[in-house]
């Protein structure tokens, strides 16, 4: 889907990468462990049926 959508603009990966990065925060090894940490205790048993998206706030633009 994205590398269709570059085709169609003419954009190369390399020029359209760092507009993927919100506050050039990179989502780390760390915080995906995190995420992975709560999911699993118990503080998240009332999380159910939604999508938590990593991707340092790009879907919240």
């Amino acid at each position: 889907m994205l590398r269709g959508s570059l085709e169609e603009t003419g954009q190369a990966e390399e020029e359209f990468a760092p507009q993927l990065i919100y506050l050039a925060d990179l989502v780390s090894q760390l915080k995906l462990r995190k995420l992975n940490l709560l999911l699993a205790s118990d503080q998240s048993s009332y999380v159910t049926g939604t999508i938590i998206h990593a991707d340092a706030g790009y879907t919240s633009r």
